[in-house]
């Protein structure tokens, strides 16, 4: 990292729909200057061999690191880091797996986990569309239990995180 760069990196991570990007864009109407990455434009196209097909359901498992092209988000974390600024800069990393992946740990001085409940979180996911779309049983089947994996995950190879309550 360049010597004069004064980026403070935070990760916002939590479930589907728990409001990690709703608080990050809050963030950044705080705090000028920022820059805020999404986990969620890091997915892997559809058909590339890498995923983790759900034969049950017919659809692949888009809540797994694999999903992810992590390599290129962690690429341009490096980026965005080595840039210089006089003044401090928050750089706001958010996703749904961001405190699973530790390339991107270490870098975090503060971390957030947004937690939100069953019911919240499928009445969110529900008035959202995907590209591709769920199949039906994939929240319950797929999208939740990984989540609850991710969590406790995260939160044992992170205990300085802050769990949040995600409905605000």
């Amino acid at each position: 990292m360049n010597s004069t760069s004064s980026w403070i990196v935070i990760a916002l991570a939590g479930a589907t729909n728990s409001g990690k990007t709703t608080l990050a864009r809050r963030l950044m109407e705080y705090f000028h200057h920022s820059v805020h990455l999404k986990q969620d434009d890091y997915f892997i196209s559809e058909d590339d061999p890498r995923h983790i097909k759900v034969e049950k359901l017919r659809h692949n498992n888009w809540e797994k690191l694999t999903a992810l092209d992590m390599d290129r988000m962690v690429e341009d974390i490096y980026d965005i880091l080595k840039r210089s600024c006089t003044s401090p800069h928050l750089l706001i990393l958010d996703g749904f797996l961001i405190l699973n992946e530790p390339r991107i740990i270490s870098l975090c001085h503060a971390k957030f986990y947004l937690d939100v409940g069953y019911e919240e979180c499928r009445r969110r996911r529900l008035r959202r569309s995907y590209d591709p779309p769920d199949v039906p049983g994939y929240f319950e089947e797929i999208v939740w239990p990984e989540s609850r994996t991710a969590k406790q995950a995260a939160l044992i190879a992170n205990p300085d995180t802050v769990v949040l309550n995600g409905v605000f």
